[in-house]
């Protein structure tokens, strides 16, 4: 009996220091298991899928549109923060290209997307006051842009993984996309900028 009881306080007094030995993971301590959520989340709305990033499709595009092609093909990316988050007041810098997310930081305003030759400097897309904005462009728009760089050295930094020679005649569909990876730098209506994840915009026949 008295073994009994030993036992019995021993597992009691096991319980209490395991209980004790809890770690309490807060902000800026992540546990193992847990999810990082950010302090303010973006969600793209119009996306159309989602895999491991948000993708908008655009379709309807001839396979050499990223090369010779005329076509316009216009397509937007909707970004949105919780009512209770504030506004977004504009969408400061834009990037593309697998480099394009160190060059939101590093880059000039030469090599931002949304560069304007006339001023000299980047053209923010200006918010309407509300807690979502929207960014419209285009093949069109980005086969200029990239026209401004090229693909090989010397092109400022930029890498066009998605963009090779052999995309001037072959055809793109649901199983072999072509996609244009964009990446943002948001400004909040109180001056907070945030960074969401890249976008990509998958281009089907």
């Amino acid at each position: 009996m008295k073994n009994k009881f030993l036992h019995l306080c021993t597992f009691a007094a096991l319980v209490l220091s395991l209980g004790a030995c809890k770690k309490d993971y807060g902000p800026t301590s992540l546990g193992p298991l847990q999810d990082s959520e950010a302090g303010i989340p973006v969600t793209v709305t119009n996306q159309n899928f989602f895999e491991r990033v948000p993708i908008v499709v655009v379709t309807g595009v001839p396979a050499s549109s990223l090369v010779s092609s005329t076509a316009t093909n216009p397509f937007t990316i909707t970004f949105q923060i919780p009512a209770d988050k504030g506004t977004i007041k504009e969408i400061t810098r834009v990037q593309t290209g697998a480099t394009g997310l160190g060059l939101l930081s590093t880059g000039t305003a030469a090599q931002a997307y949304n560069y304007d030759a006339t001023s000299g400097a980047t053209k923010p897309v200006v918010g309407n006051g509300t807690n979502t904005i929207t960014f419209t462009s285009s093949v069109a728009e980005y086969r200029s842009f990239r026209a401004r760089f090229g693909t090989g050295a010397g092109n400022a930094g930029y890498v066009f993984p998605d963009i090779t020679a052999t995309n001037s005649t072959s055809a793109f569909n649901a199983q072999a996309p072509n996609q244009l990876r964009y990446f943002f730098l948001l400004t909040l209506g109180d001056g907070t900028q945030i960074i969401p994840m890249e976008v990509r915009v998958r281009l089907l026949q």
